[in-house]
């Protein structure tokens, strides 16, 4: 157990003196300067007859002073174009974001300014067995490998870029490479999204919307973790199947692909026909509605032409007895009959000649006896 019980006063540490230590160096410059150039038989007698006329303090004191300038100049810092600086005092955050330009902090180690590069896309590959030339890493590269929604097993090429969004984050929680990070994200978000769909998706329709998900999980996590990083892009190169069963696959693509161009031959032969067929219905539902039109015309006109017809009868009827009404009636009907029949008459008397007549016109000539 900790014993926190205060030393007695003749026992506490004793402060150090700054004021008696600079006055102890002082004073030793001053008198190595006296032997330097003092009086006395020695081989620095040329030295001493340039510089006996100086005084040692002075001396002393503008190599101090120089010393301390050299020392606060040390805290001039720049920081160039597409850059931010970071200016931590005993270890805490006093400026996190000091944009470019020539700018001073407290020398150290008071002060302690880190300059990161935040216009910078880095670019990272993942799942890619052969490294690319400038993004070697002391690790060796290997497959991202992960297992579909139903149980198949997909090879995943993948390339991010992402650069520093946030330097004060970056440098305080990023406590390893930052290529490591963004790297192992990506693999968790592809493993996590492509367990979640079928192999037949991820290899056709669904393509894009994994790569955006994945970029949209992975962007979540570095935000959780308080990274400081921004995915910038993802670009899913590959999804494709082991070596091992690549064949089978080809196959049941071949075969998606007949079956889709077979639909699409439907589709065009069903187009070509659907169109005439509903220009002929419209056709015959327009010659029907036309000859609807025609014959309620027709048939309205004769109720019209009836009803004028009945108005005239009862109006007669009443003016010369409706027996007489009738028979004149009857007469008008037989005048538009009868011009249309055809009357043949024989003459009995004159040997059986045959008399054609049409009624309404003249008797034609007899034919001369034989």
């Amino acid at each position: 157990m900790t014993n926190n019980t205060p030393l007695p006063p003749d026992s506490q540490p004793p402060s150090f003196d700054w004021r008696g230590a600079f006055e102890r160096v002082t004073k030793a410059l001053a008198r190595f300067f006296r032997i330097l150039i003092g009086d006395g038989e020695s081989p620095l007698d040329d030295l001493r007859a340039a510089f006996g006329h100086l005084n040692p303090r002075k001396i002393v004191w503008g190599i101090l002073g120089l010393a301390l300038a050299g020392y606060f100049a040390t805290g001039i810092y720049v920081v160039a174009p597409g850059e931010l600086g970071v200016v931590r005092r005993f270890g805490a955050v006093v400026e996190p974001r000091v944009g470019p330009g020539l700018h001073y902090r407290l020398p150290w180690p008071i002060d302690r300014v880190n300059v990161v590069n935040v216009s910078d896309v880095r670019r990272e590959v993942v799942g890619v067995f052969e490294p690319e030339e400038g993004h070697e890493h002391p690790e060796p590269p290997s497959k991202l490998q992960a297992l579909s929604g139903d149980t198949n097993v997909i090879d995943v090429e993948i390339v991010v870029q992402y650069q520093v969004r946030d330097p004060e984050a970056y440098l305080l929680n990023v406590q390893y490479a930052p290529y490591r990070l963004v790297r192992d994200t990506v693999r968790q978000a592809a493993t996590a999204l492509i367990s979640q769909q079928p192999v037949d998706a991820i290899l056709t329709t669904e393509r894009q919307a994994l790569q955006d998900g994945i970029r949209a999980e992975t962007q979540k996590r570095l935000d959780e973790y308080k990274s400081g990083l921004v995915v910038v892009g993802i670009n899913l190169q590959k999804a494709f199947p082991p070596d091992e069963v690549a064949a089978a696959f080809i196959d049941v693509n071949s075969a998606k692909e007949d079956k889709n161009r077979a639909i699409n031959e439907a589709d065009g032969y069903a187009n070509s026909l659907i169109p005439e067929a509903r220009g002929q219905a419209q056709k015959i539902l327009s010659d029907a509605e036309s000859y609807s039109s025609n014959v309620l015309g027709q048939a309205n006109g004769a109720a019209q032409a009836f009803e004028s017809v009945l108005a005239e009868y009862q109006t007669n009827s009443k003016i010369y007895g409706e027996d007489v009404t009738r028979y004149r009636l009857y007469l008008e009907v037989l005048e538009k009959i009868l011009p249309r029949v055809q009357i043949y008459t024989v003459d009995t008397a004159n040997g059986g000649t045959i008399n054609l007549r049409l009624f309404g016109n003249p008797a034609p000539t007899p034919a001369p006896a034989p």
